[in-house]
């Protein structure tokens, strides 16, 4: 098979700002305001791995140590990827700048293969976003600056049908510490969801949190036909502030 590119990419720019501008709630006497972010939507292509956001199995624990690097105790839990009875095909692995021009946050991503029999394979989820320590101006001017924190952190896998997608349980939490696969991130107060809803599964972190946010998950997809072995792979995040009004 020639080489091509297994992302076909259809990515959403991210959000300027204001464009996402919500109301997520009252919070310790202030309002949450989501102010920043953005998502993206690619299809990952199981058959054609030569891509420069492919990760094989030989490379995974050098990719893994940059993450730790990055994220501390909120990287990739899974320090042994042939840990699963099944083979490890390797990771797909994204980066999505929140506000490009600015690098207010970025959010990393992470997908390990494992092939089952047959047409089936088993995805191993992670997902971070990190805050690079700059403040939102309020004003145009700089001069009503607040510490910027998430708001939400969210990934998602679609199938093209239904019934080629499941998970092992739903969960939802309030924080803490979440388990996915053999593998288990803290994840901070506010609301964590994950589950399948008809061809995807998400999982999901909302609340207003301004350190380190993780995601971890776990879904199996079957393939009907052996040469169509695609589905979307999608990331989307939210960076606000706090105010009085």
């Amino acid at each position: 098979m020639p080489s091509r590119r297994n992302f076909l990419r259809r990515v959403g720019a991210t959000a300027a700002v204001g464009s996402v501008a919500t109301t997520a709630g009252c919070l310790n006497g202030g309002f949450v305001r989501t102010k920043l972010g953005g998502g993206s939507t690619d299809t990952v292509d199981l058959s054609s791995p030569d891509d420069d956001v492919f990760v094989p199995p030989d490379r995974f624990d050098a990719y893994r140590n940059r993450m730790r690097a990055e994220y501390g105790a909120a990287a990739i839990p899974w320090s042994d990827p042939d840990s699963l009875p099944v083979r490890f095909l390797g990771a797909r692995a994204r980066r999505m700048e929140i506000t490009p021009s600015r690098r207010l946050a970025v959010q990393d991503a992470a997908l390990l293969v494992h092939r089952l029999a047959d047409e089936r394979y088993r995805l191993r989820l992670w997902s971070a976003g990190r805050l690079l320590g700059k403040r939102y101006e309020v004003d145009p001017w700089g001069y009503y600056t607040e510490e910027p924190a998430f708001t939400w952190l969210e990934q998602e896998i679609e199938a093209e049908a239904d019934d080629h997608l499941s998970a092992g349980r739903s969960l939802s939490t309030d924080g803490g510490r979440v388990r996915a696969a053999g593998g288990a991130v803290t994840v901070p107060d506010g609301s964590y969801e994950s589950n399948v809803e008809r061809e995807t599964y998400r999982s999901r972190w909302e609340g207003f949190h301004p350190g380190v946010v993780p995601l971890v998950g776990a879904c199996e997809l079957s393939f009907v036909d052996p040469s169509e072995r695609r589905f979307t792979w999608s990331l989307s995040n939210g960076v606000g502030i706090r105010t009085p009004y």
